[in-house]
């Protein structure tokens, strides 16, 4: 295991490695790397010859200039592109899996809507001190659909999204009666939720039906 040690032992390492796994079909010069990678140039260029010596990454002389790209042959390419899938598509599945069990557990579900940083692709990349939140508003068809969909949502979370994931998602259940009366009120959650949601199951229920 010791090298592994030496390919992940830095936050820039792992930074770049992150970058190249996830643009496969880009070669980058340090200076792009660097900012790509929100590392500084100095530290690029101290660490990538470690990467390369590994041969998990791949340097190519153009002229005088050095590009760099990840090694698809390399025994370790598979692993780290699991490793380092981009957290807005470890959010999106999250979501995504929320909304497919509760749907066949529940019948009284119209629609699911997807709210904040992840509906816009913009989670952030701490997990352990500043994780995005994952925000989804059901509506059901009717008030007394509301305790039911809570309670299975509470327990699927709790029993499995946050034992897989080390995620807690905050589901929102609002009936589509009381969820269209916000929204001639202007509520400004609900207001965001319509304006800006992005639906990922069903219909938004229409402004004033």
């Amino acid at each position: 295991m010791i090298y592994l040690g030496k390919i992940l032992g830095s936050e820039t390492k792992i930074k770049l490695l992150f970058v190249l796994v996830n643009n496969l079909q880009v070669s980058y010069v340090e200076k792009e790397l660097a900012k790509e990678s929100k590392s500084s140039l100095s530290e690029v260029n101290r660490q990538i010859p470690d990467l390369v010596s590994a041969g998990i990454v791949t340097m190519q002389r153009i002229g005088k200039t050095k590009t760099y790209s990840i090694n698809r042959k390399h025994f370790l390419f598979f692993p780290l592109r699991k490793l380092f899938i981009d957290l807005n598509k470890i959010y999106v599945r999250v979501a995504q899996e929320i909304k497919d069990v509760v749907i066949k557990k529940v019948k009284y579900i119209q629609t699911v809507i997807l709210i904040g940083s992840l509906a816009q692709g913009k989670v952030r990349e701490d997990i352990v001190e500043e994780p995005s939140d994952i925000d989804l508003i059901f509506i059901v068809k009717e008030d007394r659909g509301v305790k039911e969909v809570k309670k299975s949502l509470l327990d699927y979370i709790n029993k499995e999204i946050s034992l897989k994931y080390g995620i807690t998602p905050y589901p929102f259940v609002i009936s589509q009666q009381e969820y269209l009366k916000r929204l001639r009120r202007k509520d400004p959650f609900i207001l965001e939720t319509y304006t800006k949601g992005e639906v990922i199951y069903g219909k938004k229920p229409r402004r004033f039906s």
